[in-house]
């Protein structure tokens, strides 16, 4: 049984071997960290809509309107109190103007009824009628448009009768994707001068926080971005390896302890930092777990300063944690009856 024991360890130990060094590092610490702090950061390319920001209406602005809002190919019925002669039942146009008569056209797409009665009244009062009192009714609602996309699970257009508020929207397309950012952008055409708002919501607040001021007022013909968030992949000898979203300012530990922290057979001081320069070139650096700890300890936990900052993770960086080979083995060594007549096994945990 000895004869057999020694050369079916050396085997093991070949084939642990095998799992060290998969990636070989392409430049120094010192050289990474100078190139990272002269390129740009991926996640500053990203797509913003285009339009002019505003801070997100607050709750009191909104009154608590919850109207419809009226839009092209609603049919609506007009009553003027002081003359029968004014009264009109019509569709908005598809310019979103109203025909009435001694007015001619009157644009009201994008008003809500109430908005659209006042408007009416003071264009009557301003040049035909010394007062006027206007009701408006919506006969048949032609349904308003909300357009989603970004990560969201299912991206598209959909129809509504009413405002709605931004968590019921998201409902619409089955809630936010596991790479959503926690911002969302919201896009509304400026009725006065057709140009575009822009609105940014606090996703965050509202989800984790219970910011229900964040829970801002959707309008047909609103159009919602969520964007993807910045990612990074762990792999290798971790526990749990996939991409992860970079929350905060997310360090080489911390993105393993995001993966569940090191495997048992994990390797140390073989931690590989992959990341793409602005040249579309692969770059790998070599890193130890115990010299990424000592380094924020030494900055007293202050890592927004000196080289270090050049090792805050980055969206699209990749963490692979090597294999040590001794621990593999000591890892996927069994026992049992019949592997060479040694009675034991092995299993490549690295597999």
């Amino acid at each position: 049984m000895t004869k057999y024991f020694f050369p079916a360890l050396l085997v093991m130990l070949l084939f642990t071997g095998c799992a060290r060094q998969q990636l070989q590092p392409t430049i120094s610490l010192e050289k990474f960290q100078e190139e990272s702090a002269r390129s740009v950061p991926p996640s500053s390319k990203k797509f913003i809509p285009q339009g002019n920001f505003s801070a997100m209406p607050s709750l009191g602005d909104e009154g608590g309107i919850t109207d419809y809002i009226l839009g092209s190919g609603d049919l609506i019925t007009i009553t003027v109190f002081e003359s029968d002669e004014l009264n009109t039942e019509t569709r908005i146009s598809s310019r979103g103007d109203l025909a009435m008569p001694l007015l001619g056209r009157v644009h009201i797409e994008g008003l809500t009824a109430s908005e659209a009665e006042k408007k009416i009244e003071q264009a009557l009062t301003e040049n035909f009628m010394h007062t006027a009192h206007v009701s408006l009714f919506v006969k048949e609602r032609m349904n308003q448009q909300i357009t989603l996309v970004g990560a969201v699970k299912q991206p598209g257009t959909f129809e509504t009768q009413s405002r709605k508020r931004i968590l019921e929207v998201l409902a619409f397309a089955g809630g936010l994707s596991q790479t959503a950012a926690d911002t969302a952008y919201v896009t509304r055409k400026n009725k006065d001068n057709g140009t575009n708002q822009v609105y940014l919501v606090d996703l965050d607040a509202l989800l984790t926080e219970g910011r229900v001021d964040m829970n801002m007022l959707i309008q047909g013909g609103d159009v919602i971005f969520i964007p993807e968030s910045d990612m990074i992949q762990v792999d290798g000898a971790v526990r749990r390896p996939g991409s992860f979203k970079i929350d905060g300012e997310m360090t080489v530990d911390s993105a393993i302890a995001s993966a569940g922290g090191l495997a048992n057979y994990a390797d140390e001081d073989d931690i590989k930092l992959i990341r793409k320069t602005r040249e579309g070139k692969r770059e790998i650096v070599q890193v130890s777990l115990d010299d990424i700890i000592a380094m924020k300890q030494n900055q007293n936990k202050d890592i927004n300063n000196d080289l270090w900052q050049e090792l805050l993770l980055r969206d699209g960086d990749v963490i692979f944690v090597e294999a040590s080979g001794a621990r593999s083995f000591y890892s996927g060594v069994g026992f049992s009856i019949g592997f060479m007549g040694t009675g034991m096994t092995f299993k490549n945990p690295t597999n």
